[in-house]
C-alpha cells in the first residue's frame, strides 16, 4: 500500500513537471521574446509563400520573411538566393525586392 502510495506521489510529480514544461514551451513558441514558431511546410509550400510575399512590391528583410511567414532562416536564404538566380528578385545586402 505504501508503495502504491509512492509510486502516486511520483506520477503526480511528474505530470506536474510535464505540465509546467508545456506551459513554457508554448510560451516561448508564442513568439514573445524574439521567438518566432515555425510552421511545417515543404519546401514548395515555402517557395510559393515566399513568392506571393514578393509580389506585394516590398522591400523585405529575411527576418521580415521568417516573422510573416514562419518559415526557417536557412530555408528563407537558400530559397532567396534561388529567386535571384531565377532573376525573380533583386538581393540588396541583407533584403532583397521583387524584380
Amino acid at each position: 500500500m505504501v508503495r502504491a502510495e509512492r509510486q502516486e506521489e511520483r506520477i503526480a510529480a511528474l505530470e506536474r513537471q510535464v505540465a509546467s514544461l508545456t506551459e513554457q514551451l508554448e510560451r516561448l513558441t508564442e513568439g514573445p521574446n524574439g521567438v518566432v514558431p515555425l510552421r511545417p511546410l515543404s519546401r514548395q509550400e515555402a517557395r510559393a509563400e515566399i513568392i506571393g510575399l514578393f509580389e506585394t512590391g516590398e522591400t523585405l528583410y529575411y527576418s521580415d520573411i521568417v516573422g510573416r511567414l514562419g518559415i526557417d532562416i536557412d530555408d528563407v536564404i537558400e530559397i532567396c538566393n534561388e529567386l535571384e538566380r531565377e532573376g525573380r528578385i533583386e538581393t540588396l545586402g541583407d533584403a532583397a525586392k521583387s524584380r
